[in-house]
């Protein structure tokens, strides 16, 4: 495969309408001496239902319409200061699936919940934009990781990986696909002399002799046209080139660490594809990040649009949704990487605190977030930050102690907004003051969420 055709794979070429071709050194430059941890956006495509995971409500006895979920309120779950969703009573014997019992007691120390957050619309467009960029209002907005790679590991060969939903740069940095595809074209641009580019016992199609003679013939053929070059465009084009191909070696060793860590099977994840599909994604990120090829990433998983046969069509997927975060936690735990991650989960929006004809839930404005850090970086976890009625309307919180006011009285009370929570994560990430930030101001107020 030739290395326009990884480039495409990758999502670094012709990506898009809006994404502008950048020069090769932007893309695959030296390393630099970034130390901070992975960022990673865990991205709920389609709008999530907190009541069903980490805001629950569920109904009393007797309760017939309207309920806000099919679960009853008695049977919600606490660990520490964090409750969570029982299964709807439909999945009460489906063992299939993974249980939210199992991801929030496992990770109910590092955890920090926000609810109550109040996106302040129903587009999915503006809902994505506000909830990954801070600001609702105005387009064009970064991701948070973009804008954490742009400002503290711009040389990075790949600062920004993404995998779908909101991914919007602002040409900040270049935002870079690596799917399961782009990681067959990885060993193949890696190990060209290779019969099979993947195993290391493979049969080489060249003597490393002979592949030392092609490269050194072919690094004189591309001097020898920089050399005889005069048009300044052209030049510059060339030498990219050759920046590019000196940092091979870059790839060559993100190659060799999804060679020496196994992947998890798909039994691990009882079969669930999407769940796979994930912690695939994050397993990339982690190989970047442990190779020093990326600092941050954009992680997806679509199919939260339930406007019909909720329960059963959400609930499994938040549980894939779960699931692929735990194994991503467990994979970086195995890499030694616990203590370099900081995890940030959200969605465009909430969904309604009632059912509608079909039994689907649509689009409502209140929503919730959860993040985990580490020592470095550190969001102190057990904690609920802001609050929701039973009808899962937002509750202000006082701007200092975070207590709520139900009754609103409290003239230092605020409602909570996505602004807040990236103020926040702007100055944890040591981003908030750079000229990026500054070009790209989200409103709100500096809150001490962590």
């Amino acid at each position: 495969m030739k290395r326009r055709d990884f480039l495409k794979l990758a999502g670094i070429a012709g990506a898009g309408t809006t994404m502008p071709f950048y020069p090769a050194t932007k893309l695959f430059a030296a390393h630099d001496g970034y130390t901070g941890p992975l960022y990673l956006m865990i991205d709920a495509r389609g709008a999530w239902d907190p009541t069903s995971f980490c805001d629950p409500k569920g109904y009393v006895a007797g309760q017939t319409n309207p309920r806000v979920n099919n679960y009853p309120r008695a049977s919600i779950g606490q660990i520490g200061n964090i409750r969570y969703a029982p299964p709807p009573d439909s999945f009460l014997s489906n063992t299939n699936l993974y249980s939210a019992k199992a991801f929030f007691e496992t990770y109910y120390q590092k955890l920090l919940v926000i609810n109550g957050i109040d996106v302040g619309t129903t587009s999915h467009s503006d809902g994505r934009r506000t909830t990954w960029g801070g600001e609702l209002r105005r387009t064009g907005y970064p991701n948070f990781a973009a804008l954490v790679a742009a400002v503290q590991a711009p040389a990075r060969d790949i600062p920004f990986l993404a995998n779908g939903g909101y991914d919007n740069t602002a040409d900040l940095v270049v935002p870079v696909r690596l799917n399961s595809n782009g990681i067959d074209a990885l060993f193949e641009i890696s190990y060209p002399t290779r019969a099979t580019p993947q195993s290391a016992s493979s049969g080489q199609y060249f003597s490393s002799q002979v592949e030392n003679l092609i490269k050194t013939s072919s690094a004189a053929r591309q001097q020898s046209l920089l050399n005889n070059q005069r048009l300044p465009r052209l030049k510059t084009a060339i030498n990219d080139l050759i920046n590019t191909r000196l940092t091979d070696g870059h790839l060559k060793d993100l190659a060799n660490n999804f060679a020496a860590v196994a992947e998890k099977p798909s039994s691990f994840f009882n079969g669930r594809g999407r769940a796979r599909d994930l912690y695939r994604q994050g397993r990339i990120a982690l190989a970047a990040y442990e190779t020093g090829v990326s600092a941050t990433a954009h992680l997806s998983i679509s199919g939260f649009d339930t406007h019909s046969d909720h329960d059963n069509r959400h609930y499994p997927r938040l549980m894939d949704l779960l699931q692929g975060i735990d194994a991503i936690l467990q994979e970086a735990a195995e890499r030694g990487l616990s203590d370099k991650i900081v995890l940030v989960m959200g969605s465009d929006f909430g969904r309604t605190n009632k059912y509608n004809s079909d039994n689907g839930k649509d689009h409502w404005p209140i929503t919730s977030m959860m993040l985990m850090g580490n020592s470095q970086q550190i969001i102190s976890g057990n904690r609920v930050i802001g609050a929701t009625t039973n009808a899962h309307r937002a509750i202000k919180i006082d701007r200092n102690t975070f207590t709520a006011d139900p009754n609103n009285t409290n003239p230092n009370s605020i409602k909570l907004t996505p602004a807040h929570i990236h103020r926040s994560l702007r100055r944890l990430a040591g981003v908030d003051q750079s000229p990026a930030a500054f070009d790209f101001s989200v409103g709100g107020e500096d809150l001490n969420l962590f």
